[in-house]
């Protein structure tokens, strides 16, 4: 695998992960406070750096386990396409 479809790889696999986070540890606005300018639907507290963190670290383990099946040629996308 190259350094451009291991960067490929890898984000194509972050984005998917980090949007499977993003629902985790989710509580309204609205459950503190009934009276808010924001959106009754908004999150109290995203913690979005700590779902970063998790969704890269997930990621760069997949990119790696990828990475090494490809490089020992345990398995190869390219044996599928042909």
């Amino acid at each position: 695998m190259s350094i451009l479809e291991t960067i490929i790889f890898f984000l194509v696999v972050w984005w998917p992960i980090f949007f499977m986070m993003l629902p985790f540890g989710f509580e309204p606005i609205t459950k503190d406070d009934a009276n808010t300018k924001f959106v009754k639907s908004a999150p109290n507290k995203p913690k979005l750096l700590y779902k970063f963190y998790i969704t890269t670290t997930i990621s760069l383990v997949l990119t790696i386990v990828a990475w090494m099946l490809v490089y020992f040629k345990i398995f190869s996308l390219k044996s599928l396409i042909l």
